[in-house]
């Protein structure tokens, strides 16, 4: 039994720190920013980042504040004092402008 627990402490482990790399090496298409870390873990948690860096989905400022605001009603990690500096950093970088 204390074998079993540990394994899954194991699995859990390796789990959780894989989906962290793959989440920071998924990051290296985008700008630097101050703000690209909060862009990484909230858009990859739910999808690729390829929904970002693909060029036909490029967005408005306008556009990009309701598909933030969209993706956390339906349960984006962001918290709430994170939103405007997610929206301004996809707008800044990924916008028609």
């Amino acid at each position: 039994m204390k074998y079993r627990n540990n394994m899954r402490l194991v699995e859990t482990i390796l789990l959780v720190t894989g989906l962290f790399y793959s989440s920071v090496s998924w990051g290296q298409g985008l700008p630097e920013s101050e703000h690209r870390d909060k862009v990484i873990m909230a858009c990859s948690a739910c999808h690729g980042l390829n929904k970002i860096l693909n060029p036909s989905n490029k967005m408005s400022a306008e556009d990009w504040e309701f598909y933030v605001y969209e993706m956390v009603s339906r349960g984006a990690p962001v918290r709430k004092e994170d939103m405007a500096d997610i929206v301004k950093y996809l707008a800044d970088n990924f916008s028609t402008k």
